[in-house]
């Protein structure tokens, strides 16, 4: 099952339940109801009262950058933007 998918006009981000359970790495807890557990990790994926940046921007940026260097239709290149960069690192090169 895909956790991420098209519908309509929006990214649609699902998460079973049942992978709140999943520690790949030891957390110090364990989620004993995931049913319980879900809107509050639902609210912290929202950012709901947080007036910091949301953590899953960088994410969905990283995901933009991925999909475009795997030449994902849709997009157009900044050649532009690319040359200023080249230009940048070449005079900011450390020898």
């Amino acid at each position: 099952m895909p956790v991420a998918k098209v519908e309509g006009d929006e990214i649609v981000i699902r998460i079973p339940i049942s992978a709140l359970v999943i520690q790949p790495e030891p957390r110090g807890f364990i989620v004993a109801s995931p049913s319980l557990f879900a809107p509050h990790v639902a609210r912290e994926i929202s950012g709901e009262d947080m007036t910091e940046r949301l953590w899953i921007e960088p994410l969905v940026e990283a995901a933009i950058v991925r999909a475009a260097e795997a030449d994902a239709p849709g997009i157009r290149w900044d050649d532009t933007s690319a040359e200023d960069q080249a230009l940048y690192e070449a005079e900011n090169e450390i020898n």
